[in-house]
């Protein structure tokens, strides 16, 4: 009886070890079940400012700090607010020029930055001019830049108040970026007639998202009074020989506007 008991146990924890095997070799080739979660993302127009950028690599990550040459404390004024933008805008220098009776034409000055310092600009800083616009808002609708000339160059405390017949032209302007995947805006040539908005860059619908600027020319050296400097050919004043000029300095101020037609509608031409 006690073989037979024995020879059972063994048979059964054969049967027992086989089912068992057979039972994970089952879960292992069958055994699945799937079960689904999410996973989202929402984003919202910022209406943070955009610091201004390098124009020769206009990336937000890495602001830069322009000099201005109009200004009391040679700070730039402020970007406009929203989350479509100016930013920055170079105030343009056409630099100190001898008196003549000759038709002439004035290249500008570069757009510097400041120095480590913040004692003046620095001077291997130079750089094209610009206007730099951003474009938060998450909708691609598209957007405009004009800019008008408020008035000539004018000295009020002169005899010779106006520098009459002066005109101020912008060319070679380049659209850039670091957004990747975005139909750039349109750059136009102008040439300014004061009192009267002329359009800058445009952006048709889906396009001009993020951060661009419109760098206008390269610099390059130009001998002026015996002496080789780095001007931008790009925007020039010419001023005609006829206009009598007192050896004072002449303003006017530059007003960008920007607005959020896009540049492929008629409301825009």
């Amino acid at each position: 009886m006690k073989l037979v008991n024995l020879k059972s146990a063994a048979v059964l924890m054969i049967l027992s070890s086989m089912t068992v095997s057979g039972m994970k070799a089952f879960a292992a080739d069958n055994y699945e079940r799937n079960y689904q979660s999410g996973g989202v993302v929402e984003f919202v127009p910022d209406t943070d400012p955009t610091d201004p950028t390098d124009p020769n690599d206009p990336d937000p990550d890495n602001p830069v700090e322009p000099w201005d040459p109009t200004t009391p404390d040679h700070k730039p004024n402020p970007g406009t607010d929203g989350p479509l933008s100016i930013d920055f805008a170079s105030s343009i220098d056409f630099g100190k020029n001898k008196i003549t009776n000759k038709d002439e034409l004035y290249y500008a000055e570069p757009q510097y930055l400041w120095n480590e310092d913040h004692s003046d600009f620095e001077p291997s800083s130079a750089k094209p001019n610009y206007v730099q616009i951003s474009d938060k808002r998450g909708t691609n609708g598209g957007w405009t830049l004009t800019v008008k000339q408020d008035t000539q160059f004018k000295n009020d405390q002169t005899l010779n108040k106006e520098l009459t017949g002066s005109q101020i032209k912008f060319t070679q302007g380049v659209a850039a970026s670091n957004s990747t995947n975005v139909t750039e805006p349109k750059t136009v040539d102008m040439t300014l007639v004061p009192g009267t908005a002329t359009k800058v860059m445009t952006a048709d619908k889906n396009a001009g998202a993020g951060t661009w600027v419109d760098r206008f020319g390269t610099l390059e050296d130009v001998e002026i009074n015996g002496e080789t400097v780095k001007k931008n050919k790009a925007i020039t004043l010419s001023v005609p020989g006829t206009t009598p000029k007192d050896a004072v300095k002449y303003e006017t101020k530059l007003i960008w506007s920007l607005t959020d037609v896009p540049g492929n509608t008629t409301e825009a031409e």
